[in-house]
């Protein structure tokens, strides 16, 4: 009959392990979050909390200046910042197509539209 009392310690005793543990582990994330954002610095592609996309321009204190889109400047307190993007390495080659046009080369997917109403690559819509 003595034997609940034992399950119980034991149960207590590994669900408190759990909560350290847990609470642990989001402090760490959040020290890692705390110190990527105090290293955010002019010429950085970030991506906010909200997911927009920029590049940081200039940090004054807590405010990030990103540049959204050419020659457009949003203000974000420097805790938007969700993480930094690492851009990828483009070569001006491989920048441009067989035609001599500005864009992907074919290896990959292309979703740029196309003026037929379908995406380049589809047959057009009748």
């Amino acid at each position: 009959m003595g034997g609940g009392g034992g399950s119980q310690l034991i149960f207590f005793v590994l669900m408190i392990g759990l909560l350290v543990f847990m609470f642990s582990r989001t402090r760490k994330q959040q020290k890692a979050q705390q110190q990527m954002q105090s290293s955010v610095a002019p010429g950085a592609e970030v991506m906010t909390t909200s997911g927009q996309f920029g590049t940081v321009v200039d940090v004054d204190g807590d405010v990030v200046t990103l540049e959204i889109a050419p020659g457009v400047n949003a203000r974000f307190t420097r805790r938007a910042v969700a993480r930094v993007v690492t851009p990828s390495v483009v070569s001006e080659a491989e920048s441009f197509t067989a035609d001599g046009t500005h864009g992907p080369s074919g290896d990959g997917l292309d979703l740029r539209k196309d003026p037929r109403g379908g995406l380049d690559g589809d047959a057009p819509r009748t």
